[in-house]
C-alpha cells in the first residue's frame, strides 16, 4: 500500500498486538490454572463420551421373507442374510400381498422375495434374481440394508 503523502510503501503488521495478548494470557493462566483445565478437559471428556456413545452401524433390521422356492439354496441364502447381523428375519409370509403389507404396515423395514425357480436358475447357471424391498423412510437403514444385501449377493455369485 502506498502512502499518498510521502510516496513510500506503508507496511502493515497484522500481528502487531499478538505478542501482548499472548503475554496477558500466559499471566492469566499462571494465576488461574483451573481455567485451562476446564477449557481443555471438558471438551476432551465430551469428545470421548460421545465418540463411544454414537454407533452408526445398523443391526437387526426387521425383515420379512417370502420364500417361494423353499429349497436348500434359498434357505442357505436366507441364512447368510440372517448371519450378517444386519437382518433379523421376523416373519415368513406366503404371498406378495402379505410381504407388501408387512412393509407398508411398519412391521418390517426389509422384505425379501425369493422366486419359485431360484434353485433351478442356480443349477442352470443362469442369472438368479432375488427381490429385496426396502422401506426408504429411514435413509441410513435403507442404505446399510441395500449395501449388505448387494454384497451378500455379489459374494454368492463369486462363490458359484
Amino acid at each position: 500500500m502506498r502512502n499518498p503523502f510521502m510516496g513510500g510503501i506503508i507496511r502493515v503488521n497484522p500481528f502487531r498486538g499478538f505478542q501482548s495478548i499472548v503475554y496477558k494470557e500466559v499471566l492469566h493462566i499462571r494465576r488461574d490454572f483451573m481455567t485451562v483445565f476446564f477449557a481443555m478437559f471438558i471438551p476432551t471428556l465430551q469428545m470421548i463420551v460421545l465418540g463411544f456413545g454414537i454407533d452408526t452401524n445398523i443391526r437387526q433390521v426387521n425383515t420379512v421373507v417370502f420364500n417361494e422356492d423353499g429349497k436348500e439354496a434359498s434357505r442357505a441364502l436366507i441364512d447368510r442374510l440372517r448371519n450378517s447381523d444386519t437382518f433379523r428375519v421376523q416373519e415368513y409370509v406366503q404371498s406378495d400381498a402379505a410381504l407388501n403389507d408387512a412393509i407398508v404396515g411398519g412391521r418390517a423395514k426389509v422384505g425379501i422375495k425369493i422366486p419359485y425357480d431360484y434353485s433351478r436358475q442356480l443349477l442352470d447357471r443362469s442369472t438368479a434374481q432375488v427381490l429385496v424391498l426396502i422401506d426408504g423412510s429411514d435413509s441410513s437403514v435403507a442404505g446399510q440394508s441395500i449395501n449388505v444385501a448387494t454384497s451378500i449377493g455379489f459374494e454368492e455369485s463369486l462363490r458359484r
